[in-house]
Order: C-alpha cells, then sequence, then structure tokens
C-alpha cells in the first residue's frame, strides 16, 4: 500500500476529473455544455481504483460493460447509427449509467466490509436515486444530486478501505 490513504487518493481522482471536466466545458459551446450536464468519469476512475485494491477491477468492469448494453445511447447508436441524440436521450442515458454504478458501488462496499456495509451505501444512494423521467430542469437537478451521491458513496468506501488497513 502507499503512504497516501485510498481516501486521499479518491478525492484526487475525483478533484482531477472535475477539473479536466471544467476546462473541457469552457472550451465548447454553451449549447453542447448545457447538455452534458453530468460527468461519471471521477467516479468510474476512483471505482476501478478501489477494486482494484480488492482485487475486483475486472469483475467490476464486466458488470458495469454488461449493464451499459442496454442504455438509451447505446441503443439509440444501434437503431439510428451517428443521427443525433435528443435531450431527453442524454439524459436518460446518464441516468441509466448511474443505476448501473448503484449496482457496482453496492458490490464494491460488499467486497471491502460485507453486507452491513453494502446496505449502508445502497441507503446513501437510495436517498439520492437516478431520476424516472428524465426531461426538463427537474430532472437535471436530480441527475446531478445523484452523481454527487455516488462521489460520496465512493469516498466512504475509499475511508472504509482506509480503516481496515487494506
Amino acid at each position: 500500500m502507499s503512504t497516501t490513504s485510498y481516501r486521499a487518493e479518491v478525492e484526487a481522482i475525483l478533484a482531477g476529473a472535475a477539473a479536466e471536466r471544467a476546462a473541457l466545458l469552457s472550451a465548447v459551446s454553451p449549447e453542447l455544455a448545457a447538455s452534458l450536464p453530468v460527468d461519471a468519469t471521477g467516479i468510474t476512475q476512483a471505482i476501478e481504483h478501489l477494486a482494484a485494491a480488492v482485487e475486483l477491477r475486472d469483475e467490476l468492469r464486466a458488470e458495469q460493460a454488461l449493464g451499459h448494453r442496454s442504455n438509451p445511447a447505446v441503443l439509440h447508436g444501434r437503431v439510428f447509427g451517428r443521427a443525433p441524440l435528443s435531450p431527453d436521450t442524454v439524459l436518460a442515458a446518464f441516468a441509466d449509467g448511474a443505476r448501473v454504478r448503484e449496482g457496482v458501488l453496492a458490490h464494491l462496499a460488499e467486497a471491502i466490509g460485507g453486507g452491513e456495509l453494502a446496505l449502508r451505501a445502497r441507503a446513501a444512494l437510495a436517498q439520492n436515486p437516478p431520476p424516472e423521467i428524465v426531461a426538463g430542469p427537474e430532472a437535471t437537478e436530480a441527475l446531478r444530486a445523484t452523481y454527487a451521491a455516488q462521489e460520496r458513496v465512493v469516498v466512504d468506501l475509499a475511508a472504509e478501505l482506509d480503516g481496515r488497513g487494506a
């Protein structure tokens, strides 16, 4: 184990992804920026980092890939090719991605701390679930809250891993 805690490493991953997102959004048109209300890059990288620590990287990567096969954006691409996505399809894709990560985060929590930690992680995520209706500003705000909750959970899992001396 490195001298840096898992929590510090995960917080650095999340901060780096947020900085990259801010740079990207400042370089694109306002219309394109508006079509990207959230970004799971940091969450996904943090999950991979923690999964490697508990020797689940490949398993959780496969779980996410399988879950994303029915993502609305993927399905749109299969049917319509490179036709532009509607804002509602984009939001639906982000919400679906969040649903997939909920399961992956619970699986990771189970590996780190057992069933009790998995229940705590699920309960924390349930406070800000992905929106069911993916249209309008309310859905966008709900989605932002979902992604923020997932970031908090991944930081909590890193802290739990630190506490277990992994």
